[in-house]
């Protein structure tokens, strides 16, 4: 998994952190994962405003839809 924040994100600090908050959430579930799968998240600016147990919900509700994660 690899996490992808343009300078469109936002300063330095706000990259950062989303990409802090994402391999978390990518090592979450990382157990979970069906073999053979690689992926890129790139998160939007709405994102950070979630509270975490909202944004890992919708994390493993998108991971499931995709079929990534069983």
């Amino acid at each position: 998994m690899a996490v992808i924040v343009g300078r469109r994100f936002g300063l330095a600090v706000r990259r950062n952190r989303a990409k802090r908050v994402f391999r978390a959430l990518g090592r979450a579930v990382g157990q979970s994962l069906n073999p053979g799968y690689d992926f890129l998240v790139f998160p939007k600016r709405e994102a950070l405003s979630l509270p975490h147990d909202r944004l890992e919900k919708v994390w493993n509700d998108a991971l499931r839809r995709q079929g990534i994660a069983g």
